[in-house]
């Protein structure tokens, strides 16, 4: 089993995607370990809480700089042991310490 954590940064569409496929098994040998934001109130969260997945914010403004803000996110997704991290909808500059930590392992869904 893959655990996978969604960065987001608004209303959860994709996220949404996802939770369908995993449930309708489109999406096999996977489940979503955690959901992170960077705005408190994403409606993402929300959608998240409600599948029963937990959910956390976690925003680059509450960080001197924005290494430490990857060495952070680095850290929640190891406590998680997560696999890999999808970007959906984040709209937040990935950090080089968090890039370096999860090479090979984050993807982005990019809405154009």
């Amino acid at each position: 089993m893959q655990n996978i954590a969604v960065c987001v940064s608004g209303g959860g569409t994709n996220l949404q995607a996802i939770i369908d496929a995993i449930e309708q098994g489109t999406i096999k040998d996977t489940r979503i370990a955690l959901v992170v934001s960077n705005k408190k109130e994403a409606y993402a969260l929300e959608r998240a809480r409600k599948a029963g997945i937990e959910a956390k914010y976690v925003s680059p403004k509450d960080y001197e700089d924005l290494d430490d803000f990857g060495w952070e996110m680095s850290q929640i997704f190891f406590e998680h042991k997560i696999d890999l991290v999808v970007l959906a909808g984040y709209l937040v500059i990935i950090p080089h310490s968090l890039v370096m930590n999860y090479a090979g392992k984050i993807i982005n869904i990019h809405p154009s």
